[in-house]
């Protein structure tokens, strides 16, 4: 087995760690937190763009004034008829207005707003994109009011992921994995895959100086399966029993995996959508009696979902794909590349939480903020490999990396950190 070449690593999800468990708080206080916070990062991006001379104003101090140039700052609310709604669940079970699902709830004539601390505004222009917007977004728009009440948009700004930090690199080549949807309930069709999958890691294939250069693996949820748990209607209390000894079984195999590839580098787990964890965002890391074996290892470690970590100078953000996948949900945005760029220039991990995309109730934070702009941020879960070289204001450059399910492409991602070239690998046993 190959030396590994050193990377110096540094852990920076503890904003993801939950400090305490109480839900019994409301959702204004996070929506009230992100909206201040960000507010305080915008205005002065604001009057730099646009110039001091356009007053950045609350939408109180309008009054019903027209023609007024000015600067809101706000969270925006998407009104969608089709949204998910608790209220036509209720009805739905009663037998009252039955709904079909909807798989996209964005339709053309989705109303959009801005609201700040007191008041809304519905938003209207050539230059508001509004079906690629979603609810929670917060962002400065440039513009003034007319005589229907409406705000007219000419310029929209958003945060774009804050400052970024310029790559020095100390080991060259240095390279990072990313995997995830192993799906190890169906891994029994794809397990010549994993076998190939983790010699390459180990440098059994001809592939000794590649192996050398990769420091780290990230695998980013869905481990244990990959779809929801179908809820048929049963009595059978021995199929129930079934499934709860599947996944323990799974969660052994997955065990035994992660030892392996321990003994060749550092591998970070991180929980998914679907996986036994808890389902709020963020998802705190595995517990070690999950991993019995692989957590005696030092190379090994359970990590959140989100997870952001630095190796040597490059910042590393990632996400199961929970937040991407809700966002194609409620936009019209066509793939989970643009997605998740969205949230890069949007500056914030998961906007859709907690409107469609459950999350912790905060109260004094919101910690899906960027205040960084990361090297690399990727997406787990994705149907297919797309990644895409970002170029941001003053020159900032991300890693764009959409990673699919393993479990239907056999496939991983591989990065350069000093270069942040990326490419997909293939371990399919089957010949195309």
């Amino acid at each position: 087995m190959p030396s590994r070449l050193n990377c110096h690593y540094e852990n920076l999800s503890s904003p993801y760690l939950l400090q305490t468990t109480d839900y019994q708080k409301q959702f204004c206080h996070l929506y009230a937190h992100r909206l201040a916070e960000m507010t305080r990062l915008l205005a002065p991006l604001g009057q730099t763009k646009w110039g001091k001379e356009v007053p950045i104003m609350k939408l109180c101090e309008l009054r019903g004034e027209q023609n007024v140039q000015c600067i809101i700052i706000g969270t925006v609310y998407k009104h969608q008829a089709h949204k998910p709604s608790i209220l036509r669940d209720i009805s739905e079970e009663n037998q009252l207005a039955p709904q079909p699902q909807r798989q996209n709830y964005s339709e053309p004539e989705d109303k959009v707003m801005l609201e700040d601390e007191l008041q809304r505004v519905r938003l209207q222009g050539e230059h508001l994109e509004a079906r690629n917007l979603a609810t929670g977004i917060v962002c400065a728009v440039k513009g003034g009011t007319d005589n229907d009440g409406y705000f007219n948009v000419e310029e929209v700004l958003f945060l774009e992921s804050g400052p970024q930090k310029p790559l020095s690199p100390r080991t060259p080549g240095s390279k990072l994995v990313i995997i995830s949807g192993l799906d190890q309930l169906q891994a029994h069709n794809y397990v010549d895959a994993l076998n190939i999958f983790q010699y390459w890691l180990s440098g059994c294939l001809g592939n000794s100086r590649e192996a050398q250069s990769t420091v780290r693996l990230i695998v980013a949820g869905n481990s244990v399966r990959s779809t929801a748990i179908a809820h048929a209607p049963t009595l059978q209390v021995a199929r129930n029993q079934a499934n709860a000894n599947d996944t323990v079984q799974a969660v052994g195999q997955l065990d035994s995996w992660f030892v392996s590839w321990a003994h060749a580098l550092t591998v970070d787990v991180m929980p998914g959508a679907y996986d036994p964890a808890n389902f709020m965002l963020p998802q705190q890391p595995f517990h070690k009696c999950m991993f019995p074996l692989a957590s005696q290892l030092s190379s090994f470690q359970s990590v959140s979902n989100p997870y952001a970590c630095r190796l040597d100078s490059a910042l590393v953000v990632g996400t199961a794909g929970q937040n991407v996948a809700d966002l194609l949900r409620s936009t019209s945005l066509d793939s989970s590349l643009q997605a998740l760029r969205c949230t890069l220039t949007w500056g914030h991990v998961a906007p859709t939480a907690p409107d469609t995309l459950a999350c912790y109730p905060y109260i004094s934070s919101d910690p899906f903020i960027m205040k960084e702009c990361p090297h690399v941020y990727f997406a787990g879960n994705c149907e297919s490999f797309e990644t895409e070289l970002h170029v941001g204001t003053g020159g900032k450059k991300t890693r764009l990396v959409c990673v699919p399910s393993f479990c239907k492409t056999q496939s991983v991602a591989l990065i350069d950190l000093e270069s942040l070239d990326c490419r997909q690998i293939k371990f399919s046993a089957v010949s195309e």
